[in-house]
């Protein structure tokens, strides 16, 4: 497959992961089936069909309203949409030379879009995303060693888990309530994926997300939009981290270390 098709590729399976996401991150938190029932308008009931379910371009054709009442849909299905798509290309283009593992980190992607939002949203990380990330992810990175042929990295992306588990238990830990349950549950996952690139990256990873967060919350204050016990949720910095930790997390390691 060319570079180009790829992309291609990318996008069009980013809008549709998206546009599923968009059933995850409404119906989970409830603790709803993302199977069924249907896709319904949430105030006059229409079923929606497939016409009223592509991505993006149903949600312009619309103007964002049920075509049937013309009850606001919100700008969450474009946003999951974009989203995903964004990252499924960056994902491609950071694994180009080694696309076996492309999937496996769109896993990851698509888990974090989901879990970005509701955290956003509820200040909830809810274990069912986490771990159906964790181990849909954890085949696909397991293959994806098989395929090119470096089974070592395996017990890289197992050890990743293992150090960004024990970092965030003992933040967690020392914090006094200051950081929820659900981001040292999402921990493994993240150092799961630093880690089949290095284990070396994932603390890095993580210090990542909590120097965003800890800029976020300055900023915050500094404009007094919040206080020193306001909560925050944490769990879009700790995924912001990681995405940056997949994309410079080795350089940054070659930088400290001068080599």
């Amino acid at each position: 497959m060319s570079f180009s098709l790829l992309i291609v590729f990318a996008v069009v399976a980013g809008l549709v992961i998206g546009s599923f996401l968009t059933v995850v991150v409404d119906r989970v938190p409830q603790g709803g089936s993302v199977v069924a029932p249907p896709s319904r308008c949430g105030s006059c009931g229409l079923r929606l069909g497939p016409l009223d379910l592509v991505p993006v371009l149903s949600w312009a054709a619309l103007r964002g309203k049920c075509r049937q009442c013309g009850a606001r849909i919100g700008i969450e299905p474009i946003v999951l949409e974009l989203a995903t798509a964004a990252l499924f290309v960056l994902m491609a283009i950071r694994f180009d030379d080694t696309r076996a593992v492309i999937p496996a980190y769109w896993i990851l992607c698509a888990t974090l879009v989901a879990q970005t939002w509701i955290d956003l949203r509820t200040q909830r990380l809810p274990r069912e995303i986490t771990y159906t990330g964790m181990v849909l992810g954890g085949i696909a990175l397991a293959v994806a060693a098989v395929v090119i042929d470096e089974p070592e990295r395996i017990w890289m992306a197992a050890l990743g888990a293992l150090i960004a588990l024990a970092a965030m238990w003992l933040i967690y830990h020392l914090s006094n309530g200051g950081m929820g349950d659900g981001d040292v549950r999402l921990a493994p996952l993240l150092g799961m994926f630093l880690g089949w690139l290095n284990p070396g990256i994932v603390l890095p990873g993580l210090f990542f997300g909590f120097f965003a967060g800890a800029v976020y919350g300055v900023a915050m204050m500094a404009i007094d939009r919040a206080g020193r016990r306001t909560a925050v949720p944490f769990g879009p910095f700790l995924a912001l981290g990681t995405i940056v930790g997949i994309f410079v997390g080795q350089h940054f390691v070659d930088l400290v270390l001068a080599r």
